[in-house]
């Protein structure tokens, strides 16, 4: 539980969703640093209970389960949890964390010259998974959600929907290396000894961002694809 008379230092260190909150109502996490909870507040004239609370909001969001197996679930309830909530994370979370590789290289790239190469991999990260997105969202989703109805769509662009299933795994595997190279860059999200607290903060962003990736791909990759195929053969059709 967070307090008024915590630091800004304090609640940051570690907690991804504090930091987001943080950015929300633009608290700067290194002018502020040393600054409690209730002074940072007080100085942009904010509620210390409502910043409270949005921070006890978020933490628990960020760390809790679905309340059922999603393994148990419809076709469709796997894809509205993927779009509602994966989906959504990855649309806020990763201009976010963008945004924040721009500062941090701007800042600290003269004394370690890999994050701009961190900068423009979450970049080209950015814009291939926003395309992604779009093509599950307007393209596989659908199709998926009218099987789930018992019908199997006449009119498609793919014979068999194991064809648009092998390419978005495929993205997922280029999206993932893309993490593991930033890895790298980073010695496994690990900030320098003298790094600030945004510097820290945003290396907690991306290791946050990639375990919360790995569950989204997981619901994908092995419980949502493999059933789509297997009720695409029960309807009567793989359309090779």
């Amino acid at each position: 539980m967070f307090t008024a008379t915590q630091s800004i230092r304090d609640i940051a260190s570690g907690h991804a969703s504090a930091v987001r909150v943080f950015d929300r109502f633009q608290i700067d996490l290194c002018s502020q640093a040393e600054q409690s909870l209730e002074g940072a507040c007080a100085e942009l004239q904010l509620s210390v209970d409502q910043l409270l609370e949005k921070l006890e909001e978020a933490e628990a969001q960020e760390s809790g389960a679905p309340v059922s197996d999603p393994a148990d679930w419809s076709l469709e309830s796997l894809i509205q949890r993927i779009v509602r909530v994966h989906h959504q994370h990855v649309r806020r979370e990763l201009p976010r964390l963008v945004e924040m590789s721009r500062k941090v290289a701007a800042k600290r790239g003269h004394r370690a010259p890999e994050l701009h190469q961190v900068s423009d991999q979450l970049e080209l990260l950015l814009a291939d998974t926003l395309a992604h997105l779009q093509k599950e969202e307007q393209m596989l989703f659908p199709y998926i959600a009218h099987m789930d109805q018992g019908v199997l769509p006449m009119e498609a662009c793919f014979r068999s929907v194991s064809h648009p299933v092998f390419l978005m795994m495929q993205e997922h595997e280029a999206g993932n290396s893309i993490l593991a190279e930033i890895s790298r860059l980073t010695d496994g999200f690990q900030p320098p000894p003298w790094a600030c607290l945004t510097h820290r903060a945003f290396f907690d962003g991306l290791r946050a961002f990639q375990q919360e990736l790995r569950q989204h791909i997981h619901l994908e990759d092995d419980l949502l694809f493999p059933r789509a195929i297997e009720k695409e053969a029960e309807l009567g059709r793989g359309r090779e």
